[in-house]
């Protein structure tokens, strides 16, 4: 599940965005929530160094703080890849806020309509490219990034992720197919996400990961 936040230095224009956006995210059948609503920039700062934030609406005035657009900035050094909307009343900023990487601008005030149409650009946008997310079932709908490893035991699936473990009915055979290059298949009963093997043991024949997880070497040995 995709995770957004909200930062202005107006708590009223904080819950009206908010109210606005769980409504959307509901009408558009939008597999996200929203985790951070805040006026602290500083709050915003560490949840999207820690990738904690997807998906980040952002006011550019702050009375007593650094403006949103040299804000953006300091965001982008720590991640570069939050997709990045402001929601301002000023016009004027449009240009320098699209040096930011920014995927919208939103003018003040806000409404259903202009919501709708940012988060419906947004769901198109991290849903239509199949190496960014893998809907494992009805209910789940994972971010292949977060992906450490899969293991196929006996009749079930379990997802390894950098949060938690998810299971799904589906074969690795068929998630394999909605994946991107970076995970490779590295034994029958696994896949791999390259990306985030921080270890390769080959006397013991295991491959480490963050958080303490690891699974069994098998093929990969052959192609380092």
């Amino acid at each position: 599940m995709l995770k957004i936040g909200i930062c202005d230095d107006d708590i009223h224009s904080i819950n009206y965005t908010k109210k606005l956006v769980e409504s959307q995210l509901i009408a558009l059948d939008f597999d996200a929530d929203i985790s951070v609503c805040t006026t602290n920039q500083q709050e915003i700062y560490t949840e999207i160094a820690n990738r904690n934030i997807d998906i980040l609406f952002l006011d550019i005035n702050f009375n007593d703080s650094k403006d949103g657009i040299t804000f953006a900035k300091e965001l982008r050094t720590v991640n570069k890849k939050f997709k990045l909307v402001f929601v301002t009343s000023h016009f004027e900023y449009a240009m320098l806020a699209f040096s930011c990487k920014t995927f919208d601008y939103i003018l003040k005030p806000l409404d259903i309509d202009k919501i709708s149409l940012v988060l419906s650009r947004l769901k198109d946008d991290l849903t239509s490219a199949h190496t960014r997310l893998i809907k494992i079932s009805k209910d789940y709908t994972l971010r292949t990034e977060d992906i450490f490893f899969i293991e196929h035991s006996k009749s079930k699936t379990t997802i390894y992720t950098k949060d938690a473990t998810y299971e799904t009915c589906l074969s690795l055979n068929t998630i394999i197919k909605s994946l991107p290059d970076c995970f490779i298949r590295n034994h029958r009963s696994y896949i791999v996400n390259q990306n985030e093997i921080v270890k390769i043991d080959k006397d013991s024949k295991t491959i480490y990961f963050n958080n303490g997880l690891d699974c069994p070497l098998g093929q990969l040995l052959h192609f380092i």
